[in-house]
């Protein structure tokens, strides 16, 4: 009995700015991020918004030069997923990173695109981080207006070079 009244709830609240963002990126006529990114804050409370150096911007959507953006903001992200890792003084953090995917269709050879969700999990990540970013995915998927995308677990960068066509 004493084990459960010392349990506490770990999963976290979503911040009100993250599901303007999500509606932003997602509705928005003018399309200008390709990757929005969160994570949990320091007090493990709430989802909130990543740094500005995670929101990636959109210069082309809807013409052939979009799916050499996809590949080379695929590219960027890496590198800022390989930099946090390799940065001793910095911890790792779990993410939730949506992604506005454009492709060439294989089959008919038309451009179209889609919106991923990558849930970012790397080895090295705290106990209590995991934990939380697990029990909160589904509450902070739920908290986003009309959101529907392909789910991608990733917890080691050659898994994001998986998503490339």
């Amino acid at each position: 009995k004493q084990w459960y009244q010392r349990r506490v709830a770990i999963t976290a609240g979503v911040d009100e700015s993250c599901n303007a963002m999500w509606l932003e990126f997602h509705s928005g006529k003018v399309k200008s991020r390709r990757v929005i990114t969160f994570r949990v804050n320091d007090k493990y409370q709430k989802i909130i918004p990543d740094a500005d150096k995670w929101q990636l911007p959109m210069h082309h959507y809807n013409v052939n030069e979009a799916a050499v953006e996809t590949k080379e903001t695929i590219k960027a992200l890496k590198e800022l997923l390989a930099a946090e890792l390799a940065d001793d003084n910095q911890k790792n953090e779990p993410r939730w990173i949506i992604m506005y995917f454009d492709y060439v269709d294989k089959i008919d050879g038309r451009l179209t695109g889609k919106e991923i969700l990558i849930k970012w999990c790397p080895d090295g990540v705290k106990v209590k981080s995991r934990m939380t970013f697990a029990s909160s995915s589904k509450g902070f998927v739920d908290a986003l207006d009309g959101f529907k995308a392909l789910v991608v677990q990733a917890d080691e960068l050659e898994e994001i070079d998986d998503l490339l066509p």
